[in-house]
């Protein structure tokens, strides 16, 4: 049995534009654990830890803001330099599985924070 059932759907409506793609998976852990961290951003920079975490696994994040403004970026260091991969508007998630051996880190355009609920392998 997979330790992990996860289902995403993504339905899209506007004017003559229509589509809904829904997908169901599941995933085994490699291990028992799991990282569960608030963080509170600014337009630096914040690293993502992964600590305690033998192997990274899937990952959710969340835009905790209310704000239509506030936007969140999740992305790594690379050469020394913060590269953004994904942006979340007011209160919108994200689920991804992400790689060992990266550095995780995430900043806002405003003050705000994301929820990151990460899986073991």
């Amino acid at each position: 049995m997979a330790d992990i059932n996860y289902s995403v759907t993504l339905r899209v409506g506007k004017e003559n534009l229509s589509d809904v793609i829904n997908n169901a998976a599941t995933a085994n852990m490699t291990e028992v654990g799991m990282l569960t961290q608030t963080l509170t951003l600014t337009t630096n920079a914040v690293s993502i830890s992964t600590a305690n975490l033998a192997n990274v696994g899937i990952a959710h994040f969340q835009n905790l803001s209310t704000a239509t403004a506030s936007t969140v970026t999740i992305g790594i260091l690379s050469g020394g330099s913060f590269v953004g991969f994904c942006t979340l508007k007011a209160g919108e998630p994200a689920l991804l599985r992400l790689t060992t051996g990266t550095t995780y880190q995430a900043k806002g355009n405003t003050g705000t924070r994301v929820r990151v609920d990460i899986t073991e392998g």
